[in-house]
Parts: structure tokens; sequence; C-alpha cells
């Protein structure tokens, strides 16, 4: 396994854009520096390991990565023969993030993740024991194979990151994993104490912590007055608070957020009133916004944190896109 990357800046899609845009994107960011490009799997939106395909074929040198992979909605046979084509197109090139998934869009697909610690485990276990190629006996409470196998291996191992947020998922990270990706929007501290729990569940399985990739998602976003970045950030902020996970991390902020009362209007598609409810100075706490000097200082703030594969959006109007692109070339060549 490799260990964590110098300069590597990732950017990342959630599926709300169209794919050809997308790929417009990726070309663009692989030219100004991009290591990673990251795709989101969220429910009804565009799908992860479809993109990533396509985005494996639209570039040279970025790792291709669909997050989070979620037990509860996908089989561990066809995600590895999914991921081990694309790495037929992309040698070395692709890896996978796994994770729970968003409980409220799982609930409308009629699942409930429960013991999702031994879910992701066994999930992880039974990925990497059908990348060897030969048959896997595997009898666990989520997942059951009886002598499945896969007629290749991938030509290079394939990394696998968890999505993770809390304690446990964190430290079982530390244990088993390739590294961990934390969610946008955290805050710089609260960044930083997942991390350590992840580190700290590496020691105790008798790892290295500093051999583990840290990951992290940042909302994004720059214009030259500060005023439209921070305004689309807070639409970007609704949309994740809807996940109760983030309640913790909401109350390290200190900012009086009525939680309760955003899920609520997202569980309702009421994205204007989530909106309303995420006031300018969340965007400071959670995000990297604002004019292109607020975002490398908090961009910089986010590496301090521990961040050694940051991943930013490259979305927005032309300026926004065009502002963002300058940053990641000037992390890049740094």
């Amino acid at each position: 396994m490799d260990g964590p990357m110098a300069n590597s800046i990732g950017i990342r899609f959630d599926g709300f854009a169209n794919t050809r845009d997308s790929l417009a994107v990726v070309r663009e960011a692989e030219k100004f520096g991009a290591s990673q490009v990251w795709m989101a799997e969220h429910m009804g939106y565009r799908e992860a390991v479809v993109s990533s395909m396509a985005y494996a074929t639209a570039t040279e040198r970025a790792t291709i990565v669909p997050t989070a992979v979620s037990p509860y909605m996908f089989h561990p046979t066809p995600t590895a023969m999914a991921l081990a084509t694309i790495a037929d197109v992309a040698p070395g090139r692709i890896a996978v993030a796994v994770g729970v998934g968003n409980p409220l869009f799982l609930k409308e697909s009629g699942i409930e993740p429960v013991k999702p610690i031994r879910a992701i485990r066994e999930f992880i276990e039974a990925l990497r024991a059908l990348w060897t190629g030969e048959a896997v006996q595997y009898d666990g409470e989520f997942v059951q194979l009886d002598g499945a196998r896969m007629a290749w291996a991938p030509e290079q191992d394939i990394p696998i990151y968890v999505a993770a947020t809390r304690e446990q998922m964190l430290r079982l990270t530390g244990r088993i994993a390739d590294g961990v990706v934390l969610s946008g929007g955290l805050t710089v501290e609260h960044a930083k104490y997942s991390l350590g729990q992840m580190a700290e569940g590496a020691r105790m399985a008798g790892r290295d912590p500093s051999s583990l990739r840290g990951a992290g998602f940042l909302y994004f976003s720059a214009s030259e007055d500060g005023r439209a970045a921070v305004d689309y950030l807070r639409g970007r902020l609704a949309f994740l608070f809807r996940n109760r996970t983030m309640a913790d991390n909401i109350k390290s902020s200190g900012l009086p957020i009525d939680h309760e009362a955003i899920m609520a209007a997202v569980a309702k598609r009421d994205m204007d009133t989530a909106k309303s409810l995420v006031p300018d100075e969340a965007v400071d706490a959670f995000a990297v916004g604002g004019t292109p000097a607020n975002c490398r200082d908090r961009l910089q703030a986010y590496l301090a944190a521990g961040i050694t594969e940051p991943v930013i959006e490259i979305s927005g109007d032309e300026e926004s896109r065009r502002l963002a692109l300058e940053i990641l070339r000037d992390f890049s060549a740094a």
C-alpha cells in the first residue's frame, strides 16, 4: 500500500451535474494538476461507479474514486467486478470509498442500515478476497460467498477508503482500511479529531498511522467579492446537514443552527427553507469559501489539521470555476 501523497489535491462531483459537463471539468482540472477525481453516490442522482468509468477514460494520470459505495445497496461480487473492470482501463488509477450511505435516502429505498461496523468490515474483507482471483468462502452476517471468484485479478491493489464520521467507524478504518475520506462540512477541529480517531484505531491494530491516507471533502467556492461563494455554500451545507450524523460536528462550531429543522426541510425537498436556516457564519466554520485569499487560508487550515488529500469542488459560474482551478494549480505546484 502506498502512503499519503504529497501535494495531492482532488476534485469531486456529487451526481447533480450533467455527466457530459462533468467530463469537461475533469479534463480541464487534470491539466491544472488535479491528482484525484471523486464521484459521490447519492440515491436518485448520477451513479458513481458508472461515472467513474467515464472519468477513467477521460484522464491520463488522476486516480478515480467512486464514493461511498454502500454494503446495504451493493453486493461485493459485482462491485469487485466493476472496480476491477475500471482498473483494466486505468491500471493503478482506481480506488474506492465504502460507507453506510445516507439513512434518509436508504429508508426511501426500503433499507434500514443496521450494524454498520460489521457491514462495512465484511464488505471490505469480501472485496479484498475477491480481488485475489481465488475462490472465496465467506460466511458473514451481511455477506455470504460460497466459492465466488473472479476470473482475473487487478494488476495493482485497489486502495479502499472508508467514508467515516463517528468514532467506532473511524477506528475501524484505522484497523482495516487504506485510509479515510472525511465528509465535507467538518470544522477544522472536528477534522483533526476524526483523523486522530483513525490513528488510534491503527495503533490498536499494530499499524503505522502515517501509512494511512487522510482525504477530506471540502465544501469549496471562490468569488472575487466573496458574497456569491458564501451564498452558494449555504445551500451545499443545508444539503449536507440532512445527515443526523452531523450533530456533533454542528455542535462543535458553537453556532445556533437548528439541525432538526434543516433535516425536516430536506426530507420534504424544501431546499429554500433548509438554506435559509444556515447562517453566513456557518460557511467560515464548515467550508472553504469566500474570496480567493480566504479560500487559500482556509485550505491551509485543513492541511494543518492533518488532511493530506484535500478534495474540492469545481462548480458554480465561470468566475468560480476559474478561481478554483487557479487555486488547484497553485497547490499542486507547491
